[in-house]
């Protein structure tokens, strides 16, 4: 089976590689054509995007595949392997949600007072940045499903699987929460284990084979609490937040959004106002919920600022490099190998040396007398003619060739 699969694999091998040279001249040969066409067309634009998006599926249709390759795409095998698992927070949907309980929770204050004074100059920030901006148009997600009444459906996510999870998860926060834990149908078995664990405690072991994973149930409010719970994963995965990335914490200008990813990521909550009071920015908020913050949500934290200057670094080493190669176009000597010479431009060193190849040479010459050798072959005569006239060519040896032939011709 292995060896019929490296021969499909060599055939399509060798046919993609008649199919892509026959391709490329096709195109070597009308690209002229195109480009001329291109110079005096009003569309000349969007021509030219259309040509190199022609060369990119070329290109990319041609590619050579490998024995592992064939073997993978009729096995229906997967395209990458790696030793993590991922899942996908919508950060900035959820950070939209809170944000939007917070200001209609300030607005019903403020609309409640009869003078209506401020409250605090900070309540209707919403802390909008660029990146934010950007993405305004993406929105929270949903997913359809049905509820435990077939007929009936429901929207759901991950907020809301957090917001609503079991009082006995209070204490967990959405990251921890996302790595340790997942939304599942329960059945009659399921329930009956969580049942259990109530009453008797958490289950470990149902006596033979693996270990039982721990099991909790929804609350009421949630859509799916009659036909969904939460169990517990085998083993922790990696959250991979999506959107707008998480500012840095020193910066002034997105401190309040920095605020707000912190506490919607690492603060227990199940309404904003366990995150934010009314009269609170989210920079106080956080500083006043410090403390629920566990060590390890601290060191993920620590992690996410590292990030932000080793790019920074990166960035200013960068920009270093450069603006040394503008002002000065020699390289460092600590950047060379060892063992490798530079070359100096004293002319009266080049010719020192030179003076000492060609001694080098008569000594050869000597030596090769004084052993008895009285001619040469006619291939080493052609060797020596060849060598001569390179270094005629080069022009560099031209105070001192001539001393050259003629203990060269001396020789033979």
């Amino acid at each position: 089976m292995q060896k019929r699969l490296s021969i499909i694999a060599l055939t399509i091998s060798l046919k993609q590689i008649c199919l892509f040279t026959i391709r490329f001249l096709l195109f070597k040969r009308q690209s002229k054509q195109v480009i001329i066409k291109l110079l005096i067309s009003e569309n000349s634009i969007e021509k030219a995007r259309k040509l190199v998006l022609r060369c990119y599926n070329s290109l990319a249709s041609q590619q050579e595949l490998s024995g592992t390759q064939v073997t993978t795409y009729l096995m229906d095998s997967g395209d990458y392997y790696t030793g993590h698992t991922f899942v996908n927070i919508f950060l900035i949907g959820i950070e939209r949600y809170l944000q939007n309980e917070l200001n209609q929770a300030k607005t019903t204050i403020t609309s409640s007072l009869t003078t209506a004074p401020p409250l605090n100059s900070n309540l209707s920030d919403t802390t909008v940045d660029e990146e934010e901006q950007n993405a305004s148009a993406i929105e929270e997600q949903f997913l359809v499903e049905h509820s435990s009444d077939r007929q009936k459906l429901v929207l759901v996510n991950l907020r809301v699987d957090y917001q609503y999870r079991s009082v006995a998860l209070e204490s967990i926060c959405l990251y921890e929460f996302v790595s340790h834990f997942s939304r599942k149908s329960f059945n009659n078995k399921d329930r009956e284990i969580t049942n259990r664990s109530l009453y008797d405690g958490p289950q470990t072991s149902s006596g033979s084979g693996r270990p039982l994973q721990e099991r909790h149930t929804f609350m009421d409010e949630h859509p799916q609490a009659k036909s969904h719970g939460i169990i517990k994963r085998t083993a922790p995965i990696i959250p991979v937040l999506i959107g707008p990335q998480i500012p840095r914490h020193d910066r002034e200008e997105t401190q309040e959004r920095y605020n707000r990813a912190i506490a919607t990521l690492f603060i227990p909550w199940r309404n904003v106002k366990d995150l934010c009071d009314e009269n609170q920015n989210w920079n106080d908020a956080v500083s006043a919920r410090r403390q629920n913050i566990s060590v390890q949500s601290q060191k993920i934290i620590d992690n996410i600022q590292l990030l932000h200057e080793c790019k920074t670094d990166r960035d200013a080493h960068l920009q270093q490099i450069i603006a040394n190669t503008q002002s000065n176009d020699q390289i460092e000597p600590r950047l060379f190998p060892q063992n490798m010479r530079v070359d100096s431009d004293d002319e009266d060193e080049d010719a020192d040396q030179t003076l000492l190849h060609l001694d080098f040479l008569d000594n050869l010459t000597d030596s090769s007398r004084i052993s008895g050798v009285g001619s040469s072959s006619e291939k080493e005569q052609h060797y020596q003619n060849e060598a001569i006239r390179c270094l005629k060519e080069v022009g560099r040896f031209s105070s001192h060739i001539g001393t050259f032939i003629f203990n060269m011709k001396c020789y033979y």
